[in-house]
């Protein structure tokens, strides 16, 4: 359902094609399911994988099987630098979970992968769509990996002008495929993605061009975001614990992911965001 209607309901693609509601507001699960605590000691020894390939399921089983899950699952992680695709070190009375062992060095690479695989199995009836993203440097690098060479999609990536470090930049910008178009604005990132909610609830140009997103605003991302809420709780946890996340947040999706597995019965605490001088999250 989107955040701004209620009695209208959408299917998993639908809601995955169009990343944002039609009368702007987001999409977001009528009913979120739930494990009961031994449905969570269930889970607790089970690897990465297949924790996603559990968790991803449970949102998307009227379009994906349980094979075509656990397929798009490894392709999406094989070529990740640490076995379980996270990894935790311990520092001090802390746990620092690193979400960085992906292709381009970002946590966004967890869910772009994912996304990216998921679209090429929706567009095998060649449908053809353009995605546009906004982006402050790491979506951008991610989303273009996952989709870079993929049939049936063009990817364009709106980034904001000398405003992005020079790796994020290079990374974006030498990749020599046909689908993938980088345009610099001369604006912030709010800037890019305020026009890209723009095209979105421009209702007669976003259906022109079967446009779709792979900004936090697309459920997807938020998804495949749960899982290592899960994972790394199973992994620093005793049994039934409950334990405070702490996460650095540009605009609420990576928290978010979090918000949702506590509701799904993950035992957490708190959820404590942790901002910079990038602060519009915390100004809102």
């Amino acid at each position: 359902i989107s955040t701004r209607n209620t009695k209208q309901t959408f299917s998993f693609k639908d809601v995955f094609l169009k990343s944002l509601a039609p009368d702007g507001g987001l999409f977001v699960p009528k009913k979120i399911p739930f494990y009961k605590p031994e449905e969570l000691n269930g889970l607790k020894d089970i690897s990465y994988n297949e924790l996603a390939e559990n968790i991803i399921l449970k949102f998307c089983s009227d379009e994906f099987s349980k094979e075509e899950i656990k397929e798009i699952v490894n392709k999406s992680y094989k070529n990740f630098r640490v076995n379980d695709v996270v990894s935790i070190k311990k520092i001090g009375d802390a746990n620092l979970l690193e979400l960085y062992h992906g292709p381009t060095l970002a946590f966004k690479d967890i869910a772009m992968e994912i996304i990216g695989n998921m679209f090429e199995k929706i567009l095998k009836n060649n449908l053809k769509i353009n995605i546009i993203v906004a982006t402050s440097g790491d979506t951008g690098a991610a989303a273009i990996n996952a989709i870079k060479n993929k049939s049936n999609m063009n990817i364009f990536v709106l980034h904001p002008e000398n405003k992005i470090s020079d790796v994020q930049r290079k990374f974006m910008t030498t990749i020599n495929s046909k689908n993938v178009f980088n345009i610099a604005l001369e604006s912030n990132f709010d800037g890019c993605q305020k026009m890209v909610k723009q095209m979105f609830t421009d209702a007669n140009f976003s259906n022109s061009i079967n446009m779709s997103g792979v900004n936090s605003i697309n459920w997807a991302r938020i998804v495949a975001q749960i899982v290592y809420y899960f994972f790394s709780y199973f992994k620093v946890a005793k049994k039934n614990e409950k334990i405070n996340f702490s996460v650095p947040t540009g605009n609420f999706g990576d928290i978010y992911a979090g918000y949702i597995a506590k509701k799904m019965g993950l035992p957490i605490n708190k959820l404590i965001i942790a901002t910079n001088k990038n602060d519009i999250l915390n100004r809102a």
